[in-house]
């Protein structure tokens, strides 16, 4: 009997030591497994640790990888991103800075058209233009934008290689804080709301050429120093903002728009700008000062993507005296853009008014008023997208259409036409070819048309 009650006891407690050291290796795995803490009888595991948690940032050494770039706009510079989740996974903040650039270089020919008694020549070119920066982020609210780029020169002829790239220009320079629904911007940026949709195969040369740049700076395109506060009305979908500049007319874009004469210049900002090489120091004419305020209202959904903007402004010609009258104008702008799949339309419109001046008397101002409307849009066909990227990779065709239309009082019109046919192939997700055609010419009732029909075939590299 004591020899059958031992062996009972024993079982018993092997039994037991057998089922303690099961629960404690089944501990060491579950830990192993997902380094979280087990809800107590829920009986849900978290995910194993080789398969990727959602909304959180890899790690590499306790390194949070830097934010990715989704997309560098060519007509604004703006770059777009997906940030990484703030921390190091012990609560401390983290901070990434990213680089990026793009290059695009080709050859273009000009096919010039001539007025009666012009002789320009035809030519070819040979043309280069980089943009560069950093994009630096200190947890998920605070960013700061550096960017340059290495001019293409006037109608992308080149510019000086004595001077090592003299054309070296300064894009963006802003700093962004975001808390919440709200959102400020300072420095030298771009006014999102300001720009015009286009063609994504038109873009080829960083819209720096004629028949691109200029219907973006005659609809009001504001790149600029200024401030900008923008909210989420509905977050995602729905965006109110406010954008003020102030300083000298070339201190911003946006003042390319005013029309009127100021003798000897067709406008007033050519006045500003012409002093920069003819002062010692090469500034522009500091006595012009400009204003403009900006509010707005920006729609993402789905299928529509729209932006409409009231850009009101006054220029003061003379700082030096409170005796001159200023110009005083607005610019009420829209464009939308449909998003069906392969085809995405698109289409901008735009309505210049200002004051203007007497031309044999700068300080007094003109009855008759300086007015412009600007009608364009066009069509993407996207055909494939072989690669998936960071920024926009798709193969695909692009047209689009400008005209712009302005008088002064009820003088002579002036009517200026961009007609742009794209195409653009990556080769590789860095690496693209493009390929377009364009005619820009103007028109006034009595003169004999101007213009000039180009062919541009030229690369672009991305990164990253």
């Amino acid at each position: 009997m004591k020899y059958l009650l031992f062996v009972v006891a024993f079982a018993w407690a092997s039994a037991a030591h057998a089922q303690t050291r099961q629960a404690k290796v089944q501990t060491l795995e579950l830990d192993d497994d997902t380094k979280t803490d087990a809800a107590k009888g829920d009986g849900v595991k978290a995910p194993p640790k080789d398969e990727p948690k959602p909304d959180t940032a890899k790690t590499d050494g306790g390194k949070t990888d830097a934010p990715k770039i989704d997309a560098v706009d060519p007509s604004t510079g703006d770059v777009k991103t997906d940030p990484s989740k703030a921390g190091d996974g012990k609560g401390r903040p983290k901070f990434t800075i990213t680089p990026y650039v793009g290059i695009a270089a080709g050859i273009k020919y000009d096919n010039v058209q001539n007025r009666e008694g012009e002789t320009r020549q035809d030519r070819v070119v040979t043309f280069a233009i980089g943009r560069f920066g950093l994009l630096a982020r200190y947890t998920d609210h605070f960013m700061v934008q550096s960017e340059l780029m290495a001019s293409g020169g006037i109608g992308l002829h080149g510019t000086s290689a004595y001077e090592g790239q003299a054309a070296l220009q300064v894009r963006q320079q802003m700093l962004r804080a975001t808390f919440g629904r709200f959102t400020l911007e300072a420095g030298r940026l771009v006014d999102e709301a300001s720009v015009d949709y286009i063609s994504n195969y038109v873009q080829g040369t960083f819209v720096q050429d004629t028949a691109t740049r200029d219907p973006l700076l005659y609809s009001g395109y504001n790149l600029g120093n200024g401030v900008r506060a923008v909210v989420d009305i509905i977050p995602g979908m729905l965006r109110a903002g406010l954008t003020f500049n102030a300083g000298n007319p070339v201190s911003n874009t946006a003042t390319l728009m005013v029309g009127g004469t100021y003798p000897p210049f067709e406008r007033i900002y050519t006045q500003a700008y012409q002093a920069v090489n003819q002062g010692p120091n090469h500034f522009p004419d500091d006595t012009f000062h400009a204003m403009v305020l900006t509010p707005s209202v920006l729609l993402s959904s789905e299928y529509v993507d729209a932006k409409v903007a009231f850009q009101a402004f006054a220029i003061d010609t003379n700082t030096n005296t409170p005796n001159n009258d200023h110009v005083r104008g607005y610019n009420m702008r829209g464009t939308v853009r449909g998003k069906f799949g392969m085809v995405v339309p698109f289409a901008s419109a735009a309505y210049t008014r200002n004051d203007t001046l007497i031309p044999n008397n700068v300080a007094t101002r003109s009855p008759d008023r300086y007015q412009a409307i600007n009608l364009g849009g066009g069509v993407d066909v996207n055909l494939a997208k072989r690669f998936t990227c960071e920024h926009e990779c798709t193969d695909g065709l692009g047209a689009q259409f400008q005209q712009v239309q302005y008088e002064i009082g009820d003088g002579v019109v002036t009517t200026l036409r961009y007609a742009n046919l794209g195409g653009t192939f990556w080769v590789h997700p860095h690496f693209a070819i493009d390929a377009r055609v364009s005619y820009w010419w103007q028109n006034q009732k009595g003169i004999d048309d101007t213009g000039e029909r180009n062919l541009i075939v030229g690369v672009r590299g991305v990164l990253p």
